[in-house]
């Protein structure tokens, strides 16, 4: 759910707005510094400098400094710092929003200055590359196609799970006229971590001593354990 992760708020903040969206995409290629970011989304560098800021206190992106190939002072380059996985699901009767941080390999920063290769080492070089660009594209097409079938299988438990859930919430509504006694319900369902009345409490934001009496009353009436 949403509210275990305070920073799946701010995430989806930050990815609310289109600019800072760009922003990222366009950082997924290579670190770039905020003059080419605000002539490649076509926006100015002043806002440029906003979202960058934004996104880099979140920890999404960070900077650092490089030489520039011209005779100008070193240049601040901004690159993608951080990996997660924000996963959505929004049902007829359920929500469930989760983010997973991806740990990764080391970044690579690109090198401005490069030797001068002979024709030979030149001709080998492109030769490597060539076999580089295949091979990932045959991998990355593997990859895309492994994850579409995930993705497809999630989306296949997601409609089975809002069938049990419809029905369930049916009984529910038709069994109980109180709603907190019917919100109680509604959590244990679906929350795998409630561990105690204080817990719940939060969650429902209600009194312990009316959250108690009405888990005790469910479980006596229809013999389960909510708590």
């Amino acid at each position: 759910m949403s509210h275990d992760n305070p920073e799946i708020g701010e995430l989806l903040d930050l990815l609310g707005n289109n600019t800072r969206r760009r922003i990222l995409e366009s950082l997924t290629n290579e670190p770039k510094y905020f003059i080419q970011l605000s002539k490649e989304i076509g926006v100015s560098q002043q806002a440029v400098l906003k979202h960058l800021f934004l996104l880099e206190n979140f920890g999404l992106i960070e900077s650092f400094k490089a030489k520039s190939n011209l005779a100008a002072p070193d240049r601040k380059y901004f690159q993608l710092n951080r990996s997660v996985y924000l996963s959505i699901g929004i049902t007829g009767n359920s929500m469930e929003i989760k983010m997973e941080n991806i740990k990764g390999p080391n970044k690579i920063r690109s090198k401005n200055n490069m030797a001068i290769e002979s024709k030979e080492g030149s001709i080998k070089k492109d030769k490597e590359i060539t076999d580089i660009l295949k091979n990932t594209k045959h991998k990355l097409e593997l990859l895309a196609k492994r994850m579409q079938e995930l993705e497809d299988e999630k989306i296949h438990l997601l409609k089975e799970k809002q069938q049990i859930l419809e029905i369930t919430h049916q009984v529910i509504r038709e069994s109980l006229e109180e709603d907190l006694a019917r919100r109680i319900l509604y959590s244990n369902l679906i929350s795998r971590e409630i561990t105690d009345i204080e817990e719940l409490s939060e969650i429902l934001n209600t009194r312990e001593k009316e959250i108690k009496i009405i888990v005790k009353s469910l479980e006596d009436r229809f013999s389960v354990d909510l708590i």
